[in-house]
């Protein structure tokens, strides 16, 4: 590969790659700027230097040495990412085992898992690639035990926790696509902050509004009032029960847009009602805020996706989304004045 993104790394180990550890490579073999990379990132510059040297510590382990010596070379024959998700899934499953770990020395072209049997028997249960492995090691799904010239390795904590969620990021991936599926799988050691930020399941799964509401602000309340956190909440079910796609709300300007769609015949009343209900809610907050409402609440985005998508700053997000929570509940209000009940 002769050019690398902090996007893309166009071999196996990109699948699983974290994305501070493409930043590195985008840094070390690219040659390109701390400063540039952060703007890209929509990050501060101090935040991709950390995880430079953060990532170029990690070189002291061998196999992710070595996995990142080769992540800049040409592949010709680069696995689909359902057959890399495959490999990782089985490989944690075998690590789960009882008496099952995971060697690598530098004279082997790939690690292998064993699994101790009786005296000192072993059986071999799979063979997971270098970049496969590392990228596990860098997750901190398995962690280094011990060995001198054959390093041994096993899944921790973190990486027992991870598998549920990558079988779901498998099942997803067809229809939300492999990096949201993988946001969900934030560094296990960086700050609380960071991880509320890039949690991004699909719908479904807990919504950012959850984490968002734990915080407080420098007032001491909670950045997000209990009923910003129920307007998200409305518009969700109303989403869910009107049957919109993913994106057949998000970036319309005109009106006319919207208006059309309240023509769709449905013979579900209830399905019909939470379709005006859900656009009369949308054409409310406008072009711009709707897009993060329906994005974080709906979708169930994270604030840091959530940015990129929107070509906003590191960290305004969570304010643009506050402002449209605190919107949507007066027009919630406004509404339940009228209707006397809410849905659910």
């Amino acid at each position: 590969m002769t050019s690398i993104s902090c996007v893309e790394i166009q071999n196996e180990f990109g699948v699983l790659m974290p994305e501070p550890v493409r930043r590195y490579l985008a840094h070390t073999s690219n040659g390109r700027g701390i400063r540039e990379i952060a703007r890209e990132a929509g990050c501060h510059a101090s935040t991709v230097l950390r995880q430079v040297r953060k990532t170029e510590a990690m070189r002291d382990d061998p196999l992710v040495d070595k996995a990142l010596t080769e992540a800049d070379e040409e592949s010709d024959d680069t696995p689909c990412a359902d057959t890399v998700l495959d490999v990782a899934i089985a490989s944690l499953k075998h690590l789960c085992k009882p008496g099952s770990v995971m060697l690598y020395t530098p004279d082997l072209p790939e690690p292998a898992i064993v699994q101790m049997q009786g005296e000192g028997d072993t059986k071999v249960l799979g063979k997971p690639s270098l970049e496969i492995a590392a990228a596990m090691v860098m997750r901190a799904w398995v962690s280094a035990t011990g060995g001198t010239s054959v390093k041994r390795y096993q899944v921790t904590a973190e990486g027992r926790a991870a598998l549920p969620g990558l079988v779901a990021a498998r099942d997803q991936r067809a229809s939300h696509g492999m990096e949201m599926a993988l946001d969900s799988f934030a560094d296990p050691k960086s700050d609380r902050r960071s991880r509320d930020r890039t949690q991004s399941n699909g719908p479904g799964s807990e919504s950012p509004l959850v984490s968002l509401a734990r915080r407080r602000g420098s007032d001491g309340q909670p950045f997000l009032r209990p009923e910003f956190v129920s307007a998200g909440d409305r518009l969700y079910e109303d989403f869910q029960i009107a049957g919109f796609s993913e994106t057949e709300l998000l970036g319309w300007e005109d009106p006319e847009t919207l208006n059309s769609i309240y023509t769709r015949q449905t013979s579900n009343v209830r399905q019909g009602e939470a379709v005006a209900r859900t656009l009369d809610a949308i054409k409310d907050l406008g072009p711009g805020l709707s897009d993060v409402a329906l994005r974080c609440c709906c979708l169930r985005e994270g604030m840091e996706m959530t940015e990129k998508r929107m070509g906003w700053s590191a960290r305004s997000g969570k304010v643009v989304l506050r402002i449209a929570l605190q919107r949507l509940s007066l027009f919630y209000a406004a509404t339940l004045s009228k209707e006397g009940v809410l849905i659910g």
